[in-house]
């Protein structure tokens, strides 16, 4: 018994010594976002088609350890935005105004979806570059 327990106190041994391996890097590298995008709308009627509104910051975090200035929004004013469905499907290209905003407005139809009916679901993806960073924002639109 003794016998045994030494041999199973080994291989545990063994196991703990040769299981831990060091990571150099992550398998994807993961880049903070350049602007800050906020989407409005997600429920719509089967008649009205879809109509998200966006909008696109850069934020100064300049002034994030002074408790009076804080984070500042700044809108990002000509910006390329383009709209995909099914990842690689692209439906739109739209470009920010002065006030860093978009309006997105397409029937169902040109989404993919022939007969709209309660409860179906699109996933929409706006991408851009800004600062030669890429950013992808998701957003789901649903028939009411």
């Amino acid at each position: 018994m003794k016998n045994l327990l030494n041999k199973i106190a080994f291989l545990g041994l063994v196991v703990s010594a040769f299981s831990c391996v060091d990571a150099v890097e992550l398998a994807t590298p993961n880049v903070a976002s350049p602007v800050l995008v906020v989407l409005e709308g997600n429920e719509f009627e089967a008649s009205t088609g879809v109509a998200v509104a966006g909008s696109f910051y850069e934020l100064d975090k300049s002034g994030i350890l002074d408790r009076t200035a804080g984070i500042d929004s700044i809108p990002v004013s000509g910006l390329e935005i383009t709209v995909f469905i099914n990842q690689t499907e692209e439906v739109s290209t739209l470009t920010t105004d002065a006030q860093g905003k978009i309006m997105f407005e397409n029937p169902w139809t040109s989404l993919g979806v022939a007969t709209p009916s309660s409860g179906t679901q699109i996933r929409l993806e706006f991408a851009g570059t800004y600062n030669d960073i890429a950013f992808r924002q998701y957003h789901n639109v649903r028939v009411k």
